[in-house]
């Protein structure tokens, strides 16, 4: 047993036959973190464990670390409007999917090389998620799966674009994967890009005007309304508020509006 200590970290190895047990007791300082060799190639248990331990999210790829940076709120009122949005129509339209937001890691590995993404948004069909055995659920092992959809949210610009554009196309779509529907929002500066597969080819980006987004085929009956993203952006407040469509109850704040009609107005079948 061989004791390593390391910045403020204390590490525990205990290596017998060819398998190695691997236990960290780690104290995290900025001055640590700051030292992880993101160039080391970590074991599958290594990456889960340091990113259990981390208080910043990481990707994997190919057993590295690629650090997530931590996201201003308004990025984050943004993913979860859409998230919101996305939910009542999969409750709503009976579609019994899953809708995850970053925390959601999928392995795009369909090359052989070991890809962890978490997008923004994502959306993974009910016939996908009931297929799938207790390892895959509960790690981020077995057979790789993916969504059918994913969405990002970003402040957009010309390197910035580069990057995540790649990464749609060579990650989100690359060949093998179930993803059939792309989004990447620009809130700030009023920008969408679409990607759609089509005929298994490679998805171009396609810039749209900043309006309602239809799922099309891929989410048959769902629609992203802009105007509450463009409210969480401007922070403006109609003081009138808005009015209910089946009363004459108004609200201003949209979760108020939401919880009125789920306990006045949704009438669920048993």
């Amino acid at each position: 047993m061989k004791w390593i200590q390391h910045f403020n970290a204390q590490s525990i190895f205990y290596a017998r036959s060819h398998s190695f047990l691997i236990l960290f007791s780690f104290s995290f300082s900025l001055e640590f973190l700051n030292k992880l060799d993101l160039n080391r190639i970590y074991t599958q248990e290594e990456l889960e464990l340091i990113n259990d331990r981390l208080k910043v999210r990481t990707n994997f790829e190919n057993g590295r670390l690629i650090p997530i940076p931590q996201n201003p709120i308004a990025h984050e009122a943004i993913v979860h409007e859409i998230s919101r949005q996305l939910g009542n129509w999969n409750i709503i339209n009976r579609q019994n999917g899953i809708v995850t937001t970053s925390q959601g890691g999928f392995n795009f590995s369909v090359t052989g090389r070991r890809k962890i993404r978490a997008p923004h948004i994502a959306f993974t069909p009910e016939d996908t998620y009931d297929s799938l055995n207790e390892k895959q659920l509960w790690t981020l092992e077995g057979r790789p799966f993916t969504p059918i959809f994913v969405a990002e949210v970003n402040v957009i610009n010309h390197a910035i674009f580069n990057e995540i554009d790649n990464r749609f196309k060579n990650d989100y779509f690359a060949d093998g994967t179930s993803v059939r529907l792309g989004w990447l929002l620009d809130p700030r500066n009023k920008m969408i890009w679409t990607y759609e597969k089509v005929d298994e080819n490679v998805p171009e980006a396609k810039k749209c005007q900043w309006e309602d987004l239809d799922g099309g085929n891929i989410l048959p009956g769902f629609t992203l309304n802009l105007s509450i993203i463009e409210k969480i952006i401007s922070q403006d407040v109609d003081e009138m508020g808005d009015k209910c469509p089946y009363c004459d109850s108004s609200f201003i704040k949209v979760y108020d509006m939401m919880e009125h009609l789920n306990k006045v107005h949704l009438i669920v079948d048993n």
